[in-house]
């Protein structure tokens, strides 16, 4: 059982990680692509209005596309800490519900926003993370949170 919650486990954090890489991908696609006009237009319209915030003035463009890279950048992140905690420290994995369920509440949140806002792949990504996490989250072992010496 406690290599099945382990396996389930690398699905979910993989997940994030594709997640965070197709996004990034996209991103890159789409940059290089010729605008059609009215999103030339658009774009046009977002880097012409700007805002100051902490003493910093950005366009609306640059916040757009400055906000969703970091977003790609730590959803990858992420999924490999979760990838390398299941590696390193697998204990946190099978004897401990503390890793798996924050990693179902974060899918969780992430699905829902993704059903709010976001085409199709990222919410199957995140409905697999989410059943992958909460499949480890119940295979997982009694909590071992502190040893009499």
């Amino acid at each position: 059982m406690a290599q099945r919650a382990l396996s389930v486990f690398r699905i979910g954090a993989g997940a994030w990680v594709v997640t965070g890489v197709g996004h990034l991908a996209l991103t890159v696609a789409v940059a290089l692509q010729p605008r059609q006009p009215t999103a030339a237009r658009a774009v046009a319209a977002m880097r012409a209005h700007t805002t100051e915030i902490a003493g910093l003035r950005r366009s609306l463009y640059e916040l757009d596309r400055g906000m969703s890279l970091v977003m790609a950048v730590a959803l990858v992140f992420g999924g490999l800490v979760c990838l390398l905690v299941a590696r390193s420290a697998p204990d946190l994995v099978t004897r401990s519900r503390s890793v798996s369920g924050l990693g179902l509440a974060c899918s969780l949140v992430a699905l829902g926003l993704s059903l709010w806002s976001l085409p199709v792949p990222p919410i199957v990504l995140f409905a697999v993370a989410s059943a992958a996490f909460g499949t480890a989250l119940v295979k997982a072992g009694p909590e071992v949170s502190a040893q009499l010496a």
